[in-house]
């Protein structure tokens, strides 16, 4: 009872406080993707369970108040396999959320934080996955929880070690001026299925662009489908 008191008493600053510092980390326990493209990632349903219970405790109601579609459109594809071209269409959109916390012994007090979440689709499931990536990491950041070691725990881990996977050979710098960053560009555009002019027109991507500057639009967008 005492300790029931105590936290309805709170201000909502001191209930988010506490809830970041009892929340456990989240293991990236859920699979995306296939083959060579595939990665670890964390689930919804395990940032919600962490969260759940201790939003419970501490009287908190958080939901996403609003969401404003920010971008959207229809990507054209195209795969080649065993010799056969085939075309298709998936459908993209960008969402930008804002996420709201409450105190609900003073619901007057509320802290509220913008996220953002893509989702790409064939059908219609892409708003869905926007959706679902843009509450997820609003959980995730406004609580400080964690997914992962520290990547400061380590010198200078590459994508594949903060995401889990088997660390490759490190790349020296003689081997790294030997990639050609537009092809790698390329490839990754064709796996993903993404609209090519698209992305050189929003990175300003020409024959005459550097090596460099294809290096940085590949990571941004990796960045940006989540990877």
């Amino acid at each position: 009872m005492e300790e029931t008191k105590k936290i309805e008493s709170m201000n909502i600053y001191e209930k988010l406080s506490n809830i970041t510092n009892e929340i456990k980390a989240v293991a990236k326990n859920l699979d995306v993707g296939v083959g060579k493209n595939a990665y670890k990632a964390v689930g919804e349903a395990d940032v919600l369970k962490a969260v759940r219970e201790l939003e419970y405790k501490y009287r908190i109601y958080s939901y996403p108040g609003e969401r404003r579609v920010i971008d959207s459109a229809i990507l054209e594809t195209e795969k080649e396999y065993q010799g056969q071209i085939s075309r298709g269409n998936q459908l993209y959109m960008r969402l930008e959320v804002e996420y709201i916390f409450v105190n609900i012994d003073c619901p007057n007090e509320t802290v509220k934080i913008i996220t953002y979440g893509d989702g790409v689709d064939t059908q219609d499931k892409g708003p869905g996955k926007a959706m679902t990536y843009a509450d997820k990491y609003a959980l995730l950041k406004a609580y400080k929880i964690v997914t992962g070691e520290d990547p400061d725990q380590n010198p200078s881990p590459t994508n594949s070690e903060i995401k889990g996977e088997t660390p490759k050979k490190k790349t020296t710098k003689t081997e790294e001026e030997k990639v050609d960053y537009s092809k790698e560009l390329e490839k990754f555009i064709a796996d993903k299925g993404l609209d090519k002019l698209k992305i050189c027109t929003k990175y300003k991507l020409n024959k005459t662009s550097k090596q460099e500057d294809f290096k940085n639009a590949l990571l941004n967008l990796k960045v940006e489908v989540g990877e």
